[in-house]
């Protein structure tokens, strides 16, 4: 079947997977389908093997329409079976990644409520390991593929009622911002991205479609899809490997593929091969064609490349067409499909400008439904509203904001500039670290790149990249100077990254996007060499994540950041606050614990600034209230609890950053001092905004009065939510986490709601620091601290405390 381009807009006939399936087996039951290795399967026996295991679901599993069926199989000709059999018996399909270990398994099938779950036997003890370990996973069923059963069971369909709307499968996202979303998508979804995929491509039975993803990925589902459409044969390769490859797309004669992420730059690295344009190619598409290589990719297979943008939650948005010729090494990700509207917006959702970067929103058909059990962050990513007299225009619910920041040109095409969040605060510059990798893989001895922030004193963020050099490349100085030379050429200056170290290769989430938390955290545990690139700068290890008067450590998937400088009552010096703001977002995100602990080693929770290290500048006074008000920032935005184990004193900016914490427990020694406004100096935001919250009418006290509170008083109060003996208190922090993010739960939605909102923080920063500017500009707070070291040279107090920042 040949979908015209003219109908790329209308509404796919079937309009279910399962109807499309039984067209093609009655138009061309005898036509290739599947191909899996050296073994293939026509539309008709995929149909009537699909049918008997639906049957057998029912029948023997018990599965009823909307149950879920959980499939856990690396790429092999069962995992299409059972996802279109499933679908026969009005399951929900539930793809789990094969290379999950026991937590992630053990959350999707929580999480989901999996009924069934299909795998080999590979993957067997693990699973029954799970489903032993935990009595609410008990009545789960298990499908080994290796026996199936399915010859005794009726050829035919069973009789059940399945429409466009039918919920096909929930799809987890990959989790690198929290634990995994589930995506629930419908049989429209798929059937209209296979439609779309044909009409654009022009697919018909001549082609052959290949793929080397997962299954566990959207992208061989719908390649599923669009060989239905199309009557064309589907290749399916047991995994991606750059160096065979292009041999077997020229053994399977494949026709039409999809590549992405780091894919296009792994093949484009391999060594030229006379064969390479000995190819049956006539389209490549790819989500991310490195610009800067877009027009070697084409030259060297022959064949062009095209761009797709989209997401698990919207399937295709942008398509370049194939006679796009202008947009080959642009950067620019196509133009929307019939069914779809995009905007480019601010943050308060006001379209901006041609040429402003903004956040690409988009609406119309395919998208989700939403998240699965999650309608908060459905309603946080899936907003109403947009341009006036334009509601209504696409059929669909609201814009999916996607988290891309984007430029639009003059013409309308877009083009990404990085993520929102992936971003280096380098001094007053923001940097997209997507722009900056893209310059470093230009060069021939990148084969990837990974740009995170490392804290500064100066800049608060200076740009560290993570370099895979390609085979017999150097790793020394010499190489990364010269490499960061090169790119330099193509980015300001305030963009070219200041530390380069070498790594053997990337970890990734399951989408195949350098997980970067995994990356630093590797990086932390197993640090290289890094090479400083400033002028004067020298290669050095990496520093151990115990250096800046920090520990970081993890018990029951809890981070546990320690102050670690208890001769000087854990006092914090600029490193050590730049270090804690960055660890706290490492871990902050969720992809690696469930919750953070914050605590003090010795007798002091935290004394509070440094004060051995008096301002000599305005400057000074900058950097001291930004590097705290970077803390507050870093914690509200979190998405799991973070709690303060008060282990004795907290004075000054460390009595302020317990208060951005979710909560507080001591000990029977612990006390909070504000002693700031007793020496004229301003009190932070965390005073001003978060203790009246906590405290209401006793805030006035604790801040005027510049009062000791001791742990009882604190209590009484509201400041500290339980006291319990010094042994037991990070125990009891870690548990109090753990009780909090029970699978299934919503924890980072109740967070964003019973925090304060970030418009009203950045408003008391503000406030700060003009109150700072004038306390320094009139002398105050130079001589609130020379008054500090006068009162020093009286008898030392019973606690030898030094008192905390403005």
């Amino acid at each position: 079947m040949t979908v015209t381009t003219d109908r790329m807009g209308h509404d796919p006939i079937p309009a279910t997977l399962t109807a499309l399936l039984a067209e093609r087996t009655a138009d061309s039951g005898d036509a290739e389908f599947l191909r899996f290795e050296d073994w293939s399967w026509t539309f008709g026996e995929i149909d009537t093997w699909t049918s008997r295991l639906a049957h057998r679901l029912i029948r023997v599993e018990g599965v009823k329409p909307g149950d879920r069926v959980a499939v856990m199989l690396p790429n092999v000709v069962q995992w299409p079976v059972f996802w279109l059999a499933a679908l026969k018996a009005g399951a929900v399909v539930v793809p789990i990644n094969s290379a999950y270990q026991r937590a992630d398994l053990e959350f999707v099938l929580t999480d989901s409520g999996a009924r069934v779950v299909v795998t080999d036997g590979d993957h067997l003890p693990l699973v029954r390991s799970v489903l032993d370990g935990d009595a609410a996973l008990a009545d789960v069923q298990v499908i080994d593929v290796a026996a199936d059963g399915a010859d005794s069971f009726p050829a035919t369909a069973p009789d059940i009622e399945i429409d466009a709307g039918t919920l096909a499968n929930l799809q987890y996202t990959s989790g690198t911002t929290g634990f995994p979303k589930a995506c629930m998508l419908t049989h429209d979804y798929w059937v209209r991205n296979g439609w779309l995929c044909a009409s654009t491509t022009g697919l018909n039975a001549d082609d052959v479609l290949l793929t080397a993803q997962p299954f566990s990925y959207m992208d061989p589902l719908w390649n599923v899809a669009a060989a239905l459409t199309a009557g064309a044969p589907l290749v399916v390769l047991p995994r991606f490997s750059a160096s065979g490859f292009f041999a077997d797309v020229r053994r399977h004669r494949a026709t039409f593929l999809y590549v992405l992420g780091s894919m296009p730059t792994l093949l484009l690295k391999q060594p030229p091969d006379p064969h390479d344009r000995d190819n049956d190619l006539r389209l490549v598409w790819c989500s991310a064609i490195p610009a800067a290589l877009h027009a070697d990719l084409e030259d060297r297979w022959g064949a062009p490349w095209r761009e797709l943008y989209g997401m698990t939650e919207s399937g295709f948005d942008m398509i370049s067409p194939l006679d796009d010729v202008a947009t080959v090494g642009t950067g620019a990700v196509g133009v929307p499909v019939p069914t779809k509207q995009v905007r480019v917006v601010d943050g308060d959702g006001a379209e901006v400008p041609d040429g402003e970067p903004g956040e690409l929103t988009v609406r119309g058909r395919p998208m989700m439904l939403g998240y699965w059990n999650r309608p908060e962050e459905t309603a946080r990513v899936l907003r109403r509203g947009g341009p006036p007299g334009n509601e209504g225009v696409v059929v669909g619910g609201g814009w999916l904001h996607t988290g891309d920041l984007v430029v639009r040109g003059p013409d309308g095409s877009i083009r990404i500039v990085g993520r929102i969040k992936d971003m280096v605060r380098r001094g007053g510059e923001n940097v997209a670290s997507v722009e900056v990798e893209a310059a470093l893989e230009r060069d021939p001895s990148v084969v990837g790149a990974a740009v995170v922030p490392e804290p500064d004193e100066v800049l608060g963020e200076e740009v560290k990249v993570f370099v895979q050099l390609a085979d017999g490349i150097p790793a020394d100085r010499a190489t990364a100077e010269a490499i960061i030379e090169r790119a330099g050429t193509q980015l300001a200056r305030f963009k070219v990254p200041r530390y380069v170290e070498f790594v053997d290769g990337f970890p990734r989430t399951p989408s195949e996007r350098v997980s970067k938390p995994a990356l630093r955290e590797r990086a932390a545990t197993r640090p290289g060499t890094v090479h400083d690139l400033r002028p004067g700068g020298r290669s050095r290890p990496a520093p151990r994540p115990t250096q800046g008067y920090l520990d970081v450590s993890v018990e029951r998937e809890v981070a546990i950041l320690t102050l670690c400088r208890p001769e000087k009552l854990n006092a914090l010096d600029v490193a050590t606050r730049r270090r804690l703001a960055s660890a706290v977002r490492e871990h902050g995100t969720g992809a690696t614990v469930r919750g953070i602990v914050l605590t003090g080693t010795g007798r002091a929770f935290s004394a509070g600034e440094d004060l051995t290290a008096i301002p000599s500048s305005y400057d000074d006074v900058r950097v001291a209230f930004e590097t705290f008000h970077d803390i507050t920032r870093a914690i509200l935005e979190t998405r799991v609890p973070v709690i303060a184990a008060v282990n004795g004193l907290a004075v000054g900016g460390a009595s302020e950053i317990t208060l951005c914490c979710d909560a507080r427990i001591g000990t029977p020694a612990t006390e909070f001092y504000q002693p700031e406004n007793a020496r004229g100096i301003t009190i932070s935001n965390a005073s001003s905004v978060l203790l009246p919250r906590l405290v209401r009418g006793h805030a006035l006290g604790m801040v005027l009065g510049a009062g000791r509170l001791d742990a009882q008083g604190a209590l009484r109060i509201g400041l500290l939510d339980e006291i319990v003996d010094p042994d037991q208190l990070v125990e009891r922090a870690i548990d109090s986490i753990v009780r909090w993010t029970p699978p299934n739960n919503t924890t980072a939605q109740h967070l964003e709601l019973l925090r304060p909102g970030m418009a009203e923080v950045e408003a008391a920063f503000a406030r700060e620091d003009v109150a700072a500017k004038r306390a320094w500009d009139d002398g105050v707070y130079r001589a609130g601290i020379e008054s500090f070291w006068e009162g020093r040279k009286a008898p030392v107090p019973r606690d030898g405390v030094e008192p905390g920042r403005a």
